[in-house]
């Protein structure tokens, strides 16, 4: 197996960060809409890292940026500490602009359901044991 170093520490740096972050902006949606069971947090941190990964995502394309480490940084690590919704929705994206559009739908569509069969499946699992 080869590994390289620098690339774990760039997806360790901005794991670091992105999770950071993501903390942050619950802590300050917590803070600015009290008295709600409303996950105010998780929605606004999927929402802005959605946005922040289309951005990305463009400037790396438009301008050719090809360093590994920086992409692996960025999106693997910031983004992906800060919510892993923004893979899912690049990556769903990236199907349905290369004409896989029922690809796209079957990817959106299965993890979506299957993410909250597996959630529910766990909470039976320990609520039985």
């Amino acid at each position: 197996m080869n590994v390289d170093l620098i690339k774990i520490l760039a997806v360790g740096a901005g794991g670091f960060i992105g999770a950071s972050g993501r903390y942050l902006v619950s802590v300050l949606a917590v803070q600015q809409f009290q008295n709600t069971d409303i996950p105010y947090g998780t929605a606004i941190a999927n929402l802005l890292g959605c946005f922040i990964i289309g951005v990305l995502a463009a400037l790396f394309q438009k301008y050719e940026w090809g360093q590994e480490e920086l992409r692996l940084f960025l999106f693997v690590g910031m983004l992906g500490g800060f919510t892993t919704f923004s893979t899912f929705a690049h990556e769903s994206f990236l199907l349905w602009e290369t004409g896989e559009s029922l690809f796209a739908l079957l990817n959106l569509g299965l993890q979506i359901v299957l993410g909250l069969v597996l959630v529910w499946l766990g909470y039976m699992m320990v609520r039985l044991f």
